[in-house]
């Protein structure tokens, strides 16, 4: 009986600190809008080089988390070389979701409409070299890397005005090109 009235209240104590700390944290992450909790898993695959490197994928993402609202989307998913002297491995990556918002559209006399959740980030990190695929070329890689909401936010549907928040990516690229990475973070979704 003991236990259990302690073990219930060191519950209560442990709920709320994380309650309070989330709180805090959360007020510090957005200046605008109500940080969302996203996740998910990126598959996709290196793209010949042309103009500088790119890659084009998949993109399973879930949005919120229990016990609140949870969205699940898929999305496809662009990377374009972004480097620079000062970020030699920078990519802007834009998704393209399979979602439905409605966009009220009478103001112009046009009905409601549909629009796709778009979401442009800004991505820069570290890569790490993990083995050699000779005799083919190339090598085996992880990294990681950091995402935000791009300034220049090209935001639809449920990602509208969205200019805040943060990714942590994690990945590897095999000898094949194939890309599989793991992500979660937040975004600052506006009303």
């Amino acid at each position: 009986m003991k236990r259990t009235i302690v073990k219930k209240i060191t519950h209560a104590i442990v709920g709320s600190s994380l309650l309070l700390g989330a709180t805090a944290y959360a007020d510090v992450m957005c200046t605008n809008g109500t940080p969302i909790p996203v996740s998910g898993k990126i598959t996709n695959n290196g793209q010949a080089p042309g103009q500088g490197f790119s890659t084009l994928g998949v993109v399973a993402l879930q949005l919120g988390e229990k016990p609140g609202k949870v969205s699940r989307m898929k999305c496809g998913i662009i990377g374009v070389d972004a480097a620079t002297a000062e970020e030699p491995f920078a990519f802007t990556h834009t998704l393209s979701c399979d979602d439905n918002v409605p966009v009220d559209l009478s103001y112009y006399g046009l009905g409601t409409q549909v629009a796709h959740s778009q979401l442009t980030l800004d991505t820069h990190g570290d890569i790490s070299f993990e083995g050699s695929c000779a005799p083919l070329p190339g090598s085996q890689l992880s990294f990681i890397e950091y995402s935000t909401p791009s300034a220049d936010n090209t935001g639809r549907g449920l990602f509208t005005g969205v200019t805040e928040g943060e990714l942590t990516i994690e990945g590897t690229v095999n000898c094949l090109g194939s890309i599989d990475m793991k992500f979660d973070g937040y975004v600052c979704m506006l009303p």
